[in-house]
């Protein structure tokens, strides 16, 4: 939908009662003329563990948040794709600098740093102690763990001076941690006989495709599908030895991109800490895959804080990094790190890069395993700025995740179906992933959903094929039903019979399965190429598309999937549907090894006509998309 002009936002504005700028909407002021903020208080979770009072010592960032104005009028805009300038955005929606003066004062007057101050969000984010957190807002912070990962959290809903006008505060309860959802091919152990197997993701790689798939007892992976077939029994018609890891030029053909290699658009990328030599790292990989090098690069950053729970940063980084540039070459790539992987640190940084609005996509490669453990004011901070971005035109992308429903039951699982938070997000497009084999004049030998099922072959020649998958991780694209965000209107009645009051995730979907994954340059333990996967790998990939197709088009959007939704049974997309039709073979002996199969039934997720909990709507089909993104 192109922009509305001024004129008939103003009409639509007198639809509504306009709220004026003021903290009408808290809680109504006790006797001691103290507000109450239950939604920001004690967090539900199953699997929450409350252990003693924290350290008075203990370092903590949060955030204030004031009310909006014309909330319901920003959620009927966006309902509509309506786009928004900043300036615009601010006019009808910001809380008044003088609200924000006035709670900045009083938080350094209770011993708190201001960190940061978005007028246009109404969020004033501050850091301090433990035992400034206690005496300010009268409740006791207490260790926790939730998931197996350690935090904060508070006995009681927090009390503030009812006029500050206060509608809530997000952060007091740090137990809810994100996780980067990349997998690396797994490098397990290979006798000699297998040592072709090795993860040079491709590089320097001159395969010739096998006549009909057959087999010519090579245990080397396959630069592309059918390059190499060890077995010479099959357990799928359509298999291939495991990929060594597509190379940029072989994402850009997957996607039909080449067309948009000079295409100017402009990526962000949305994670913490942060790589310093990022640039020469990719561009050196970029040179020796004789690919264009990637000329624009900003890192926006926060000091990371080093947090035990925040591990895989970088080489996160480097897949995101490296797979957008693979996709849009000619694109510049803004990369914002923020402190930590907490929730108060992640969405201070998306307030700063939405504040910014110097990218047109931004991609956030992590989530957690449930959308549970937030209160209404951590999902408001969330919300804020994704509410904000989709109304100025910035469109936003979250990884489903890579555990398949995450209902394989572990000491911090329940073993019940799971999806995470932020893809199910109203305000972001949610991205599942899928298996791609690809031959390499660019047709695709294997389309099917990553749910991968893990099955023994004793010997070359064995026809039978136990079922092993329960040895291994559940390797597959997250999906399925949240437990927390209603359906939002653009998804009703287009999700096939799967939910009619929550939200449904994926929104679409792209490569990610890591044994057909993708090569990158990263550091694990020294400079290597590796190939990955995961829905991490599809989420960047994803947005660059999308935001080769705004750019291109002159298109201005926020929130991409109702587009998504629209372009279904059209050429711009591929429906997915292929269970149990293909897979990979992975020697793991002299003459034994895995037959990987692509969408197996082993869990509630898989693909089927129309919309699926895998693949969405299905995956982007190649120039179309792009073309199609108006």
């Amino acid at each position: 939908m192109k922009r509305r002009n001024l004129a008939a936002l103003t009409a639509a504005a007198t639809a509504v009662a306009v709220i004026p700028a003021a903290g009408a909407l808290a809680a109504s002021a006790g006797n001691d003329g103290r507000t109450v903020l239950p939604n920001s208080g004690v967090v539900h979770a199953s699997g929450l563990s409350v252990k003693g009072a924290a350290a008075s010592t203990q370092p903590m960032s949060f955030t204030f948040q004031l009310p909006l104005r014309n909330q319901d009028l920003a959620n009927r805009l966006v309902q509509k794709s309506v786009v928004l300038s900043p300036a615009q955005y601010r006019t009808y929606f910001a809380p008044s600098a003088a609200q924000l003066t006035k709670v900045s004062k009083w938080a350094k007057s209770q011993g708190f740093t201001v960190t940061q101050i978005s007028r246009d969000s109404g969020q004033v984010t501050v850091s301090g102690t433990v035992s400034h957190v206690n005496k300010a807002f009268k409740v006791q912070m207490h260790r926790a763990t939730l998931d197996g990962k350690s935090g904060l959290t508070t006995n009681a809903s927090p009390s503030v001076p009812a006029s500050l006008g206060l509608s809530g505060i997000a952060g007091l309860n740090s137990v809810h941690h994100m996780t980067t959802d990349h997998v690396v091919q797994p490098n397990w152990k290979k006798s000699a006989s297998a040592k072709g197997m090795v993860h040079t993701g491709g590089l320097g790689q001159n395969m010739k495709p096998l006549a009909n798939g057959a087999s010519d007892g090579s245990t080397s992976c396959s630069a592309y599908w059918g390059d190499h077939l060890y077995p010479k029994s099959k357990k799928y018609s359509n298999e291939s030895n495991v990929m060594c890891g597509y190379m940029p030029a072989d994402l850009q053909k997957m996607y039909g991109s080449a067309a948009y290699k000079t295409t100017k658009a402009s990526l962000g990328i949305l994670l913490w800490d942060n790589n310093k030599n990022e640039l020469a790292q990719t561009n050196t990989y970029m040179k020796k895959a004789g690919y264009p090098t990637l000329a624009s690069y900003t890192a926006v950053t926060n000091p990371y804080t080093n947090d035990p729970a925040c591990a895989g940063a970088q080489s996160e980084q480097d897949l995101d990094v490296q797979s957008s540039h693979a996709i849009a070459p000619g694109a510049s790539i803004t990369y914002y790190g923020a402190a930590s992987c907490n929730d108060s640190d992640l969405t201070a940084m998306l307030q700063k890069a939405v504040d910014a609005h110097k990218v047109t996509t931004i991609s956030m490669s992590f989530g957690t395993s449930s959308d549970q453990g937030l209160t209404t004011a951590d999902k408001n901070s969330w919300d804020r700025p994704l509410l904000q971005a989709s109304l100025t035109g910035m469109s936003v992308f979250a990884a489903t995740g890579d555990s398949g429903d995450n209902s394989r039951k572990t000491k911090t699982n329940d073993g019940k179906p799971h999806i995470g938070y932020p893809a199910t997000s109203y305000y972001v497009a949610a991205v599942g992933g899928t298996s791609v084999g690809m031959k390499s004049t660019g047709s695709l030998s294997a389309l099917t959903g990553w749910e991968d099922g893990f099955y023994s072959q004793a010997s070359p020649g064995a026809t039978t094929f136990p079922d092993v998958t329960n040895s291994y991780p559940p390797y597959g694209a997250g999906g399925g039903i949240s437990e927390t965000w209603s359906m939002p209107a653009w998804q009703k009645g287009k999700v096939g019979g799967y939910s009619s009051t929550m939200r449904v995730v994926p929104d679409i979907a792209a490569v990610a399965d890591p044994f057909t994954g993708y090569t990158i340059y990263t550091n694990d333990g020294g400079l290597t190429y590796e190939p990955i996967g995961g829905t991490s790998l599809a989420t960047p990939v994803t947005a660059a598309l999308v935001g080769l197709g705004k750019t291109a088009n002159k298109y201005k959007v926020g929130n991409i999937a109702p587009k998504l939704y629209q372009l279904a049974g059209t050429s711009a997309i591929t429906d997915v549907n292929g269970p149990n039709k293909a897979g990979v073979y992975y020697p793991m002996t002299t003459t034994s090894g895995l037959v990987i199969g692509f969408d197996t039934h082993h869990q509630s997720l898989v693909t089927k006509a129309g919309w699926d909990n895998v693949t969405g709507v299905g995956t982007p089909h190649g120039a179309a998309f792009i073309q199609a993104i108006k």
